[in-house]
C-alpha cells in the first residue's frame, strides 16, 4: 500500500470539526498521544480505518499556523517612489524573459517538461497606466 495524501474531500470523512474551530483526525490507538496539536486532535480510530499518521497531522497544523500568522499580519502597500527608470524596468524585463526562455529550452531538452500552459510569446507586462 502507498502512503500517500489524497487531495479528496470525500476520503477524509472521518474527520471532524469541533465547535472549537479544532479539527479532530482519525489516528491509531497508540499514536493519539502523539498527535495532540493546536489546531488538529488525534482521536482513536476504529478497528477497520488505519487512520492519518502523525507527520501528516503535524504537517497540517505547521501549514494552519502559517495560514493563521499570514492573516494577521498587516498587508504591506506598494507605493512606486520612482526608483527605477526607464532603461533599468527594460533591463530586468529581459532579465525575466531570458531566464523563462532558459528555463524551456532546458524542460524540453530533459524530457521533463513544464507542468500547465505553456508561455506564451507576447506582453508578459504592460506598465501603461
Amino acid at each position: 500500500m502507498v502512503d500517500s495524501i489524497s487531495l479528496n474531500a470525500y476520503s477524509y470523512s472521518g474527520i471532524v470539526s469541533g465547535s472549537s474551530g479544532k479539527l479532530y483526525v482519525p489516528v491509531q490507538p497508540g499514536a493519539v498521544i502523539y498527535s495532540q496539536f493546536d489546531h488538529i486532535s488525534g482521536v482513536a480510530a476504529t478497528e477497520n480505518n488505519a487512520g492519518v499518521s502523525v507527520s501528516k497531522i503535524q504537517i497540517l497544523n505547521s501549514l494552519l499556523n502559517q495560514l493563521i500568522t499570514m492573516r494577521n499580519q498587516p498587508k504591506m502597500q506598494y507605493e512606486d517612489d520612482g526608483s527605477l527608470n526607464e532603461d533599468q524596468m527594460n533591463s530586468l524585463i529581459q532579465n525575466y524573459q531570458s531566464q523563462i526562455q532558459a528555463e524551456v529550452e532546458k524542460a524540453q531538452v530533459t524530457g521533463y517538461g513544464l507542468a500547465g500552459v505553456q508561455p506564451q510569446n507576447g506582453t508578459i507586462l504592460n506598465m501603461t497606466v
